[in-house]
């Protein structure tokens, strides 16, 4: 079998197999924006490979060239099945597996190709089967590019991001009891240890403002009482509110203070008047709901004019996926699926848009990560336990999580 067979049926079985996934089982499911983006991400890549042939002749560099885009690509189009798992059924799993080990066979074929054809057009007097090398590698990048010119043009059931996405489980924080506080095998050790670095924050930035005065201050979806017992025992006038009655009932157990009002209620229907609240307060809350807008307009609703909206929420980046989510998944112990959903994180662009619609006006945004060149950290990643040692710090990126404030 000469090499130019050798390419053409990898090649033919791999455009079938990509046809039937694109007009067969994308039509078969809504395909969310990121994956959308994904495939032509994955196109891309694959015709910066081919466009090496076509265009350098097959010297050791180019060789090394090609090969690293090949190898790169033979990776990138693994990317998605980690999320494949939980949108696709068996059939589409089988196609992708068939195209994983097609699309090594294409590069391949392809450098053999590329070989059978030589230095190419520069010749003076091209072989036969050399001419149809050529004309075979520019048919191959033709309708590589014409196909990622459909999947930028032809979106099939694109959905909003936050629609069609796994559903949050925010049910993991009823029946925590005490292990809100003592826990280090769950992620609710990784909340402590952020609540530790927001709560300081909080404090220092409401006794530069206000100094001793004593505020009215909100904490929505304020869990076992992080920040609403410290805020209370500076002086602080503090009610909490959160849909899970057990967090409650943790949070009101470790208030020394005797003082603050702990009320279940939903932050999309605040039960509180016009203007009640000096400061309100939503940490690790936004990125657990879709409705933003709502609970920001209520949030403003309720704040006093002058008043301080602070929060804290995640970026929708690939570092915070990463990070913030399959990295707890890997890395900690006891943590539940779905605890947090990519499409429900908040860019800040996204984020200051809503508050300023809700007359809010952001003036400060932070960055925050974990310390990870430290002990505390590396003992996670062995051991799965998070040690009170653990921290975080405020950093000038704002690609994994990012904290800030706004005035109404």
């Amino acid at each position: 079998m000469n090499s130019t067979l050798l390419w053409f049926l990898p090649f033919s079985l791999q455009g079938l197999a990509m046809a039937l996934d694109e007009f067969a089982f994308h039509r078969r499911r809504v395909i969310p924006r990121w994956e959308w983006l994904g495939h032509a991400l994955d196109t891309s890549a694959f015709l910066a490979c081919l466009a090496c042939p076509l265009l350098l002749t097959p010297t050791t560099p180019h060789l090394w060239l090609f090969g690293g885009l090949a190898a790169a690509s033979c990776l990138l189009i693994t990317k998605d099945e980690f999320i494949h798992q939980r949108l696709c059924k068996g059939g589409e799993h089988w196609l992708h597996a068939a195209l994983f080990l097609l699309h090594p066979l294409v590069l391949i074929s392809t450098g053999f190709l590329w070989f059978q054809v030589g230095p190419g057009p520069s010749h003076e007097f091209p072989m036969p089967s050399q001419l149809l090398g050529e004309w075979m590698l520019l048919l191959q990048v033709i309708l590589v590019a014409g196909f990622l010119v459909f999947q930028l043009a032809h979106r099939p059931g694109l959905k909003p991001l936050e629609e069609g996405l796994p559903e949050i489980n925010n049910t993991i924080y009823d029946g925590l009891g005490e292990r809100w506080y003592d826990a280090t095998d769950d992620p609710v050790a990784l909340l402590r240890a952020e609540a530790r670095l927001r709560t300081s924050w909080v404090m220092a930035t409401l006794w530069t403002e206000f100094g001793p005065r004593s505020l009215a201050i909100l904490d929505v979806a304020c869990g076992g009482g992080f920040l609403s017992n410290p805020l209370a025992a500076a002086g602080h006038v503090v009610t909490g509110i959160d849909l899970s009655a057990d967090s409650l009932a943790v949070a009101r157990n470790h208030d020394i203070t005797d003082s603050v009002t702990y009320l279940p209620m939903d932050a999309r229907k605040l039960s509180f008047a016009d203007g009640t609240f000096d400061v309100i307060c939503m940490m690790d809350f936004l990125e657990h709901l879709p409705e933003r807008e709502e609970v920001i307009r209520e949030a403003s609703r309720v704040l006093r004019p002058g008043g301080w909206f602070f929060f804290h929420t995640f970026n929708r980046t690939p570092l915070s996926w990463l990070l913030a989510i399959k990295g707890v998944e890997w890395f900690v112990k006891n943590t539940p699926r779905n605890m947090h959903v990519y499409g429900l994180f908040l860019k800040p662009s996204e984020l200051v848009a809503i508050c300023a619609r809700e007359g809010l006006e952001v003036e400060v945004l932070r960055g925050v990560r974990p310390r990870v060149f430290t002990w505390a950290f590396l003992r996670m990643v062995i051991t799965g336990r998070v040690s009170d040692r653990f921290r975080f710090a405020f950093t000038p990126s704002r690609q994994v999580g990012y904290c800030g404030w706004a005035r109404k």
